[in-house]
């Protein structure tokens, strides 16, 4: 049976190995923190969501994050860049028989389930969906067929991804619709406007 999919980028939440940039700041205790808390958020909005849901860890230990432990498949993601590792992961899933696929990380705070869901809906109309984030990036990737392309010459943790992968999609003759743009959390400045404090 066809299924719509949901694809979650995790890193394992370990001291130094999180959230580096914010970690300069902040120091790496503060900043695994933030990032368990992130994590929690994101299983939050997608626990009730009727969908398959797979975590892609960067890697997998015996000690594995619970964040995800009932009702989530757990994978690891390919080794690569950012495009490499998420073409790999939509490449599988598509493979395995899925309708629509959606891919998010742990970074946005601000996403909600009604977001996602009507992510999923857009994709009856279009051919790809984008959830910009304010950084120039995305937090947010769906689409209804595999198409490698938006994952290829990109830029990644820069401000062109966003629109040179908007290029891509229409240079491609393939329709894309954006959705509300949100705040992923990357630095301090992220850490203030989500807190409150500026």
């Amino acid at each position: 049976m066809e299924k719509n999919k949901l694809i979650i980028f995790a890193k394992q939440p370990k001291m130094g190995k999180v959230k580096t940039r914010l970690a300069a700041s902040i120091g790496e205790e503060k900043t695994l923190k933030i990032y368990l808390e992130l994590l929690a958020i994101t299983k939050s909005v997608t626990s009730t969501l009727e969908v398959d849901r797979i975590v892609f860890w960067d890697h997998l230990t015996d000690d594995l994050s619970q964040e995800f432990e009932f009702g989530y498949q757990n994978r690891i993601q390919k080794i690569g860049d950012l495009g490499f590792k998420m073409e790999a992961a939509f490449q599988k899933e598509f493979q395995s028989g899925a309708k629509k696929i959606i891919i998010i990380g742990t970074d946005c705070p601000f996403l909600t389930k009604e977001i996602l869901q009507n992510a999923f809906v857009i994709l009856d109309h279009s051919d790809f969906v984008l959830g910009p984030a304010l950084d120039g990036g995305y937090y947010l990737l769906g689409m209804k067929e595999f198409s490698s392309f938006v994952f290829h010459s990109i830029p990644w943790s820069t401000e062109q991804v966003l629109p040179l992968t908007i290029d891509f999609i229409q240079n491609n003759n393939k329709t894309v619709t954006l959705l509300e743009s949100l705040c992923d959390i990357d630095d301090i400045d992220d850490l203030k406007f989500w807190k409150g404090q500026i």
